[in-house]
């Protein structure tokens, strides 16, 4: 037993790596990861194209509630947050664009090549295999080093659930509540539209000395003339995608994702990017 546990730190034991896990030295700690999950998804860098994201994190990831978020990168980054995990992002080709590594509220990022082995023996639609290990053995001591495997299935596309009425309906009215409440700079009202945990962010800075300025910031960042282009609900979550500009005139399209809490919809979360 004691035997097995101390291997589990470089390696693990039999098959506890049958899905993924693997092993992070960091500045001479060793961390065991012990859970994975991966996922593919368009390149950050360039949306035409497809990457495969395999995280490992020394907490457990639930799959199968990760399963219908459209946006699974933002909400893995909300089940780990404060975990310790690491992110290897692979192109299709078989190439590793990057691995980012977060130790709790920190964030580092390697790329290009020759620091690392990778073995890929299987990278497609359905499942990816393989192994990816550091090479430089000092780097456990004074730097990172990364030892992991994996064997994962990939989620499918999420269903996006029911279609959502013109305009978004009831949660259209929500979202655009929450935007007239923010460029009013109106903080009672703007906390009002979101979700409890959000609000409570928010809340939490509020007596800081440079609030006005945070404040001033998340305003220059709301979607200027929305225009709804189409929302889906399924269960106590959902999605609405809307066009607009952003604060140079620039065309965006932002992607809104709502919860709903004691019977009412909220503001859980928004991405933008430039299109449109």
């Amino acid at each position: 037993m004691t035997k097995c546990l101390a291997v589990s730190l470089l390696l693990a034991c039999g098959g506890a790596l049958a899905d993924g896990a693997g092993t992070l030295y960091h500045n001479g700690k060793v961390t065991a990861l012990e859970h994975a999950y991966a996922w593919p998804g368009p390149d950050p860098f360039d949306k035409t194209r497809q990457i495969t994201t395999v995280v490992f994190a020394d907490r457990p990831i639930d799959a199968a509630a990760l399963r219908d978020e459209r946006d699974r990168g933002h909400a893995l980054e909300t089940m780990l947050r404060g975990a310790t995990r690491v992110d290897l992002n692979i192109e299709a080709d078989g190439s590793v664009q990057n691995v980012n590594l977060r130790l709790g509220d920190t964030f580092g990022s390697q790329s290009g090549s020759g620091w690392y082995t990778l073995d890929l023996k299987r990278n497609d639609a359905q499942r990816i295999e393989g192994s990816f290990r550091s090479n430089n053995e000092s780097d456990k001591q004074d730097g990172s080093y990364y030892d992991l495997r994996f064997a994962l299935d990939l989620p499918g596309p999420a269903d996006p659930g029911v279609a959502l009425p013109a305009g978004g309906g009831d949660l259209g009215k929500v979202y655009l509540a929450h935007l007239a409440a923010l460029r009013k700079g109106d903080v009672d009202a703007l906390v009002g539209t979101m979700t409890r945990e959000r609000a409570a962010e928010l809340q939490a800075h509020r007596n800081d000395a440079d609030f006005k300025m945070m404040f001033g910031f998340i305003q220059s960042q709301a979607l200027r003339a929305p225009k709804y282009v189409a929302g889906h609900v399924k269960g106590d979550s959902a999605t609405l995608d809307y066009q607009g500009k952003d604060a140079d005139g620039k065309a965006v399209v932002s992607t809104v994702s709502m919860r709903r809490e004691d019977g009412a919809w909220k503001v859980e979360r928004e991405s933008t990017q430039a299109g449109g």
